[in-house]
């Protein structure tokens, strides 16, 4: 009782935690040029694999040394074992740990069992996080971030009701006196347009990013991941 996490799981979230660091400079970076670069995605990504890998890193942990002791040469052979994370109730979870040879571990570690059970999706909607974590790290680099944008400054997007539309950013862009866009004249002391019936303004700034299809701050995601992981972790490895 009262373990300290396995080195090698150690290892795996200190490296989390500097690749944390490093994601959020790249974000910074992105929201600047208003670019979503190859690099944001690679570690948001690499992040979140982590993260599952720790989790079922510290599940083969725990099998090697309170279940492979009871089994049969051939059931280790078998044995598919990874942290279980189930949305579709207690038969599915069931079988996650029967794919283990770990079906019988409410009585082989009832305390196990039962902390396992706890932090599954179908148990409470507060666990979701899990579920979303798994299914970016199984989706791997085809997980795209998008921007969240809110209107504010520092892109001006200028559309008529014809369909033409205009856009550009006027901290590096400065219209002179006697310019029109789509109709609608520039004043060249705000530059803005004047308003003109039949054209729109719009200021955009991008402010987070996203993960596409799940409508999560990716940034904010990837550190309260980080945090619930190695809480369930050092709380996990005294219980073996």
């Amino acid at each position: 009782m009262g373990k300290k996490l396995n080195k090698i799981v150690k290892s795996i979230l200190d490296r989390t935690e500097e690749l944390l660091n490093d994601l959020e400079l790249e974000y910074n970076e992105c929201l600047s040029s208003k670019m979503v670069s190859e690099r944001a995605i690679n570690i948001t990504h690499e992040v979140l694999e982590k993260l599952r890998n720790a989790l079922d890193q510290s599940m083969r942990k725990f099998w090697e040394k309170i279940i492979s002791p009871l089994l049969s040469d051939k059931e280790r052979e078998k044995a598919q074992v990874y942290f279980p994370i189930r949305d579709k109730g207690l038969d599915s979870f069931h079988r996650c740990l029967s794919n283990g040879k770990i079906q019988d571990l409410n009585t082989i570690h009832p305390q196990m069992y039962t902390f396992l059970l706890d932090l599954q999706p179908f148990k409470s909607s507060r666990n979701k996080w899990l579920s979303d974590l798994r299914e970016i790290a199984n989706k791997g680099k085809h997980i795209n971030l998008i921007p969240q944008t809110r209107i504010e400054t520092r892109r001006v997007n200028v559309s008529g009701s014809s369909g033409g539309s205009v856009s550009w950013d006027p901290s590096s862009v400065r219209f002179g006196s006697g310019v029109r866009i789509i109709g609608a004249p520039v004043n060249p002391n705000t530059q803005r347009i004047v308003p003109t019936p039949g054209t729109t303004e719009q200021i955009q700034i991008w402010v987070t990013f996203l993960l596409e299809g799940f409508n999560l701050n990716a940034l904010g995601f990837c550190k309260e991941s980080y945090e619930k992981v190695r809480d369930i972790l050092e709380k996990m490895y005294k219980l073996f």
